[in-house]
C-alpha cells in the first residue's frame, strides 16, 4: 500500500473544544453506588478538536475554530493541540466555564456513555471565522455546532466555492428544520445510525441528495459505513479490527477527517470510505477521544478494510 499523500490542503475545523474526563470501568454503577475506575484520562476533546488532530496526523494543514475558556488549565489543552499539529490561532478565549464532557467507558465493549456541558462553546459565532480563512480553505468541516450558526457558516463558505462537510451531532434533535437546510448547503454530510434514522424518518435520502449534498455518509459502528450518492448509488464498507476495541470515543471524528483528507487528494469516494473506516477502526483501539496514529498499523488496518457497491439499497435507507 502506497503512503498517504502529503498535499497542501487546508481544513478549517469548526466546533467545540472540550475538556474530556474519561473513566474506564468493568461495569456500570447501580443507582447510589460508587465503583472504582481502573484508569482515567484528562485531555482535549470535542468533535472538531478530534477531527483536527486526525487531519494533522494524515498530513494536511488544519485550523481549529472554537470558543474556549480563559481558565489557565486551558493553556495546557491548547499547547497539547499545537504539539499535535493543529493551528490554534483562531480559537477565541472568553471568561466562563469551558466545555466539559464526562465519559464512562465500559471496558468490556469499549462503548461510551457521555454527559456534556457546553459551557462557553455556546458563544461560538459565524463571525469568529475570518473571511480570509475561508478563502484559503480547501474544506470547512462543521461539527456539532448550534444549528443556526452551522447554517450561516455553511452558506458563507459555499458562497466562496469552498467545500463544506457537516456533522450535525445532537443538532438533529434541537432544530431539525435548520439542520436540513444546512445539509442542503453542504457537500459531504456525516450521520451516525441514530442521526440518520432521525433525519430519514420524514426525509427521503435520495430527495435530500437531489437538493444539495454530493455525498451522505452513514456510520453504523461495528456494521461499517455506507455512502449514498445521487441516482441511488450506494457503497458499503467494513473494516475488521486488528486490535481489541477499548474506547469508541472520537471514532466518528477520525472517520470524517480521513474521509475528507482522502477525498481532497483523490476525489474517489470508495478510497475515501476505505481510509475513513481504517482510521475509525484504529481509533477504537486507543484510549481517549483522539486517534493514536501509527502508520504501519494503519496500513495493516487498511488491508483489512473492504468496500463494495450495492445494487440494491438496504431497506433501512428507504424506511
Amino acid at each position: 500500500m502506497s503512503s498517504m499523500p502529503r498535499r497542501n490542503h487546508i481544513h478549517i475545523a469548526i466546533g467545540n473544544l472540550n475538556i474530556d474526563i474519561s473513566l474506564y470501568v468493568e461495569r456500570l454503577p447501580r443507582p447510589d453506588e460508587a465503583i472504582i475506575s481502573s484508569d482515567a484520562a484528562i485531555g482535549s476533546g470535542g468533535a472538531a478538536s478530534n477531527y483536527a488532530v486526525a487531519v494533522a496526523f494524515y498530513g494536511h494543514r488544519v485550523y481549529l475554530v472554537a470558543t474556549t475558556s480563559s481558565y489557565p488549565f486551558v493553556d495546557y489543552i491548547l499547547d497539547e493541540l499545537a504539539r499535535q499539529g493543529v493551528n490554534v490561532s483562531y480559537i477565541k478565549r472568553v471568561e466562563g466555564v469551558p466545555g466539559l464532557v464526562s465519559i464512562i467507558v465500559d471496558q468490556r465493549s469499549g462503548e461510551k456513555y457521555m454527559v456534556k456541558y457546553r459551557g462557553v462553546n455556546s458563544l461560538l459565532s459565524p463571525n469568529d471565522i475570518p473571511r480570509e480563512a475561508l478563502e484559503r480553505a480547501s474544506i470547512v468541516h462543521i461539527a456539532s455546532v448550534e444549528p443556526s450558526v452551522a447554517l450561516e457558516i455553511a452558506k458563507r463558505a459555499g458562497s466562496l466555492g469552498v467545500l463544506v462537510s457537516y456533522d450535525p451531532g445532537s443538532g438533529v434533535y434541537e432544530r431539525k428544520d435548520v439542520v436540513l437546510e444546512t445539509i442542503k448547503n453542504s457537500n459531504i454530510v456525516f450521520l451516525n445510525k441514530v442521526e440518520a434514522s432521525e433525519i430519514f424518518k420524514h426525509n427521503n435520502p435520495w430527495k435530500l441528495l437531489d437538493l444539495g449534498p454530493d455525498i451522505i455518509v452513514v456510520k453504523k459502528g461495528s456494521e461499517g459505513a455506507y455512502i449514498l450518492q445521487p441516482g441511488g448509488v450506494v457503497y458499503h464498507g467494513l473494516s475488521k479490527p486488528l486490535r481489541r476495541v477499548v474506547d469508541t470515543t472520537g471514532a466518528g471524528d477520525a472517520f470524517a477527517a480521513f474521509f475528507n483528507c482522502t477525498y481532497l487528494d483523490s476525489h474517489d469516494p470508495v478510497k475515501s470510505l476505505q481510509y475513513a473506516l481504517a482510521a475509525a477502526t484504529l481509533k477504537t483501539s486507543c484510549r481517549g477521544s483522539k486517534i493514536c496514529f501509527d502508520k504501519p498499523l494503519f496500513n495493516k488496518q487498511l488491508s483489512e478494510t473492504m468496500v463494495e457497491v450495492l445494487r440494491k439499497p438496504p431497506s433501512w435507507i428507504l424506511e
